[in-house]
């Protein structure tokens, strides 16, 4: 059976609470939406999927080698957002601003690792750096969580230092995913890498 997973920043502590702030804003709107956990916050970088327990190992190896070059970077949320632009929202967000072109130059890489590892990457989804706040469950109208997304627009979080990536592991529960890091990636030991 396979490993469900995808490679990510974690969200330090310092700023889980101005995320959880700002979750507590927009559920003053009357539109049904899952909440993510503030223990599961995190920066997609790339959603692998269901992978075998034995290409673990080559992974890592080659995520490893991926961030090779790149230093530590600091790195905030900034505005708020939905997904899609028009119509019926589908995901809430929080978008990136200070490291956004950070993060640009690093999924690229990442991407390339994933596929000598020989992960099958799918180009036609192009990369949005954001953090997903919610997912929306209401099936009519949600003009009004629009308007506070809009009132909600000028949120900036404190900064943080971004020095790895994880890989995680994701497993489905009537709950909500729970998540687990199988590996930090940090970037200082990339450089180590021959």
């Amino acid at each position: 059976m396979g490993i469900r997973s995808f490679v990510a920043i974690k969200v330090p502590d310092l700023i889980t609470p101005q995320l959880i702030g700002l979750q507590r804003e927009l559920q003053k709107s009357p539109i049904k939406v899952r909440w993510v956990e503030p223990q599961n916050f995190h920066l997609t970088l790339h959603f692998i999927g269901d992978v075998e327990p034995e290409k673990i190992e080559d992974i890592v190896g080659e995520l490893k080698k991926a961030v090779k070059g790149f230093s530590p970077f600091s790195l905030n949320f900034a505005g708020v957002g939905g997904f899609p632009r028009e119509g019926k929202l589908r995901v809430v967000w929080a978008g990136v601003g200070r490291g956004r072109n950070e993060l640009v130059k690093l999924q690229p890489a990442v991407l390339e690792g994933l596929e000598r590892a020989g992960v099958k990457i799918d180009e036609a989804n192009k990369f949005h750096p954001h953090l997903t706040l919610g997912r929306v469950k209401e099936k009519s109208n949600t003009r009004p969580l629009r308007v506070l997304l809009e009132q909600q627009r000028g949120f900036i979080s404190s900064d943080f230092s971004v020095s790895s990536l994880q890989l995680i592991k994701s497993q489905l529960a009537p709950t909500g995913p729970v998540y687990t890091v199988l590996e930090n990636i940090s970037f200082r030991c990339g450089s180590l890498d021959k």
